[in-house]
């Protein structure tokens, strides 16, 4: 009669493990859902990517016999270099694991996940920073600015549908002294999962806390993007220096982020 053991069930504790840290990390990562997955264009072997970016064609009013005019739309690339070997180790003293009524390594591997997205989202707050026009009032959010962020991004041709709101929590008791904010026939519902506190004037309002203090942007989904060549993975081997049972796990996923569109469609504050 064979016997399931710790050899033949390893390969299934490996990737129950990797299905929570990846359903950890987009849950936890607040402005992924808001920015444009480039990862299809990421294949192996490849330092970095090229996203492509389009022209528009122009419409003339054709008279009645005559030829049309040829117009041409000019094609470009935007560029994600994929740097980010983003990594986390950890082992655990089989010691003190023994002492704990908690499964040790499933929560680290959990809390190593919501690192991983954390630093997921401080580096691509930070690129949005680098990257982002100011608007031309300064101060904190409010109405004239969400407004005038709004208008400029759809002067140069954003989608009204695409556009999202980025704040930290400072700001938030600024935003819901907006009348328009607060009015249940105008904001909705109930507070929105993942960071979203609801809709102003039909833009999405999202909250992280690694937004810092005095600073919001707004951007068109296409005007940032991101690309994950490796998913996140765990590695794993036996680390007996550590006791007879510890094991060493890395955690990582080699990715990268730019802005896009020349960076048309990104705002930021003027503070």
């Amino acid at each position: 009669m064979a016997v399931e053991g710790n050899t033949e069930l390893t390969a299934t504790k490996n990737a129950l493990i990797v299905s929570l840290v990846q359903r950890e990390l987009i849950s936890k990562a607040v402005v992924m859902p808001t920015i444009y997955d480039a990862s299809i264009y990421a294949g192996k072997g490849s330092k970095s990517i090229s996203v492509p970016r389009g022209g528009s064609f122009a419409v003339e009013d054709r008279a009645s016999a005559a030829t049309a005019t040829l117009v041409n739309v000019t094609y470009a690339v935007d560029t994600i270099t994929l740097n980010q070997m983003s990594t986390v180790s950890w082992a655990v003293d089989p010691q003190d694991e023994i002492e704990s009524s908690v499964d040790v390594q499933a929560d680290l591997a959990a809390r190593a996940a919501k690192g991983q997205s954390k630093n997921f989202d401080v580096l691509v707050i930070a690129g949005l920073e680098a990257a982002s026009t100011a608007t031309t009032t300064a101060g904190a959010v409010s109405k004239a600015i969400f407004l005038e962020m709004r208008q400029s991004l759809l002067t140069a041709e954003a989608d009204a549908g695409n556009l999202v709101f980025l704040c930290g929590p400072d700001s938030e008791s600024a935003l819901l002294s907006i009348a328009e904010f607060v009015q249940a026939d105008l904001y909705g519902s109930a507070i929105i999962p993942n960071g979203q506190l609801g809709k102003l004037y039909g833009v999405p309002v999202i909250v992280s806390t690694n937004v810092a203090a005095n600073r919001f942007y707004m951007y068109d989904k296409s005007g940032y993007g991101y690309a994950i060549q490796k998913a996140l993975n765990l590695g794993q081997r036996p680390a007996p220096e550590y006791g007879s049972t510890s094991v060493l796990n890395v955690l990582d996923m080699k990715w990268g982020h730019a802005a896009l569109q020349n960076s048309l469609l990104l705002r930021k504050d003027n503070n």
